[in-house]
């Protein structure tokens, strides 16, 4: 009612629909960025199972840890669980049971080496940083300064509490 005291005829018709339509906005971009992240989440799932050879490590969605014992053709793996001391066992299962796996795909290789590079780059740069303010300060102390003008010595001023002593007579300083 504020606005009729204000002496518009109608309120601001327009305010609700730009929320809403803002609203939609944000969540269609927020599913299409959240749709892209899974994607390439997939991608590389599906590159290290096809990555997988005997004696990388894995573990099943179902929890159980093991080494690939042998990668088969019909889209299963062989895995080994146990130790010599309790005895070792062999499961046969699909690589779509596959949960986590210490092999690496070539779009994970490819990240791990744009990653070690910017970070050489990097400790480059600081390394060229440091050396450029070590160069610098020498730099600094070994340039020319203006000589100095000769200072002579002050006087000692006597302090006013302590009395003056007796001069000696000329023949005893001799």
């Amino acid at each position: 009612m504020l606005w009729y005291s204000l002496g518009a005829t109608e309120p601001n018709q327009w305010l609700f629909p730009v929320v809403i339509v803002v609203v939609v906005l944000l969540f269609v971009v927020w599913i299409f960025f959240s749709g892209r992240r899974n994607k390439q989440r997939q991608k590389e799932y599906v590159e290290q199972l096809e990555a997988l050879r005997p004696g990388h490590k894995v573990k099943t969605v179902g929890g159980i840890c093991g080494i690939v014992a042998e990668v088969c053709d019909d889209n299963t793996v062989i895995i080994e669980t146990g130790s010599e001391a309790t005895g070792k066992s062999f499961i046969k299962l699909d690589k779509e049971f596959i949960g986590q796996t210490d092999a690496k795909g070539p779009t994970q290789l490819a990240r791990e080496q744009a990653e070690a590079a910017r970070k050489a780059e990097k400790e480059q740069r600081a390394a060229e940083k440091a050396n450029a303010s070590k160069e610098a300060k020498p730099a600094e102390s070994a340039a020319p300064e203006a000589p100095a003008a000769p200072v002579e010595p002050a006087e000692p001023e006597k302090p006013a509490e302590q009395p003056a002593e007796p001069e000696a007579p000329a023949e005893e300083q001799k």
